[in-house]
């Protein structure tokens, strides 16, 4: 009888964890958890909260399953402070561009030391800005200390919080990091310097996201990777169109735009809404809407022109993707974009925020979209995708799905994730 092979354990380490959560860098992490957990003993380890801006605990603490994979929570032991934040940040940001020379030379810290005017960073404070940007989960620390030797890899997803920041430190030679990192403000603090030299393996997810965090932490001895996630044709048959537009206001003869995601100002939502509106205004002969698909943080008041879905199930977001003129993507500051890539495996043309260079990437070397950067190039890729004929809108599409088929395919994410953990394993 041919003895059965036990699986490697490897833990994946996140923020929030959860069907009900929104957010990409979470939704990334389930995705490769569930097609991880088939090749390896996968547990998660993860807070009790849903919503990222108090941490608030909202799931049960302990263990659970969520989509066949094991998932251990921690209670969140403090909610956001964000006037204790706010102040830490002002002190973090005290530094001066000539400051990051020096630090990025290695002498900052022994000059601030030498001249305490300089207004020393302690670890103290880089520990109590960790702890109130959150979710502050020591007893998820002390678990990775006391268990860390049962698992072969720790993967640990985005570098922002504090279970990474912290979590990295318990066994550094186990340890990949999928920081999902852009250029946004907190990335400068010098708690990260730290951060980002300490894995023993990187997985960025795009070559954007590589070039920016090795040019500023010159950490490119590394050994790292471009992985992302995968993405698959999600369109369901058995979602009736007509009965799903008709729910939310959309006639036949309306022309509709998307949007799919936390409804934010931090998303671009806002500028988001003020262009389309003004779009609507200069542009009054058009039977046009903006549909937009998530949680809305910002509290928007009903209009004529806009459509608020809410938080809906994958049959319905997919179909009011795939009968929209196009998905449009606002943000400022993206990793990967997952909702960009899973527009375009459906073959929908996407419209973008040129300043980001990520979605500017993705639209560039794909020629699946469009970009602007103010409401007059708005305005004019918005005219641009309602004039253009079926069959260009079409072909426009099938170069998307042909982008994502070629650098995100499950095939491809899931060789370079195994390739990653043996990395670990073997060292």
């Amino acid at each position: 009888m041919r003895a059965q092979v036990m699986k490697k354990k490897i833990a994946l380490v996140v923020q929030r964890y959860g069907l009900e959560v929104n957010g990409g860098a979470e939704l990334h992490c389930r995705l490769l958890a569930e097609r991880l957990n088939a090749c390896y003993d996968v547990v998660v380890l993860t807070s009790c909260a849903q919503d990222y801006k108090t941490w608030n605990n909202y799931y049960d603490e302990g263990e659970t399953d969520v989509n066949g994979v094991r998932v251990i929570r921690f209670k969140t032991l403090h909610s956001r402070n964000p006037k204790e934040l706010h102040k830490l940040h002002r002190k973090f940001r005290k530094r001066k561009p000539h400051q990051k020379v020096l630090r990025s030379l290695g002498i900052l810290e022994y000059l601030e030391q030498k001249f305490p005017v300089l207004d020393l960073i302690t670890e103290q404070d880089e520990y109590d800005w960790a702890k109130n940007q959150g979710p502050y989960l020591p007893n998820l620390i002390r678990y990775l200390k006391e268990h860390e030797e049962q698992y072969s890899a720790l993967i640990f997803f985005t570098y922002l919080y504090f279970p990474t920041i912290y979590g990295l430190r318990v066994n550094p030679a186990k340890s990949i990091l999928i920081p999902t990192a852009h250029d946004e403000p907190p990335i400068y603090f010098p708690i990260f310097k730290k951060v980002f030299l300490l894995p023993k393996m990187i997985l960025f997810n795009t070559d954007m996201e590589r070039q920016f965090v090795q040019n500023l932490f010159e950490n490119h001895f590394i050994k790292n990777d471009i992985v992302g996630v995968g993405f698959e044709k999600t369109l369901s048959s058995s979602t009736n169109v007509r009965a799903v537009k008709h729910e939310y206001g959309l006639s036949e003869n309306v022309k509709y735009f998307i949007y799919i995601g936390r409804i934010d100002e931090a998303k671009g939502c806002k500028e988001l809404c003020d262009y389309f509106l003004e779009f609507c205004k200069n542009n009054d002969h058009l039977n046009v809407k903006l549909v937009l698909v998530g949680q809305d943080l910002m509290q928007l008041q009903p209009n004529e022109y806009i459509v608020k879905t809410g938080f809906v199930d994958d049959d319905i977001k997919n179909t009011l993707m795939v009968e929209a003129v196009a998905l449009i993507i606002p943000s400022y500051f993206e990793s990967l974009s997952m909702v960009t890539l899973e527009s375009m495996i459906n073959g929908v043309p996407v419209i973008a925020n040129r300043h980001s260079e990520v979605l500017k990437s993705h639209i560039l070397q794909s020629e699946g979209g469009f970009l602007y950067d103010s409401y007059t190039s708005f305005e004019r890729v918005l005219k641009d995708a309602l004039n253009k004929s079926a069959d260009d809108l079409a072909l426009m599409g099938s170069k998307a799905k042909e982008y994502v088929e070629r650098n995100y395919s499950w095939d491809v994410i899931m060789k370079k994730l195994k390739t990653a953990v043996s990395y670990i394993v073997n060292q």
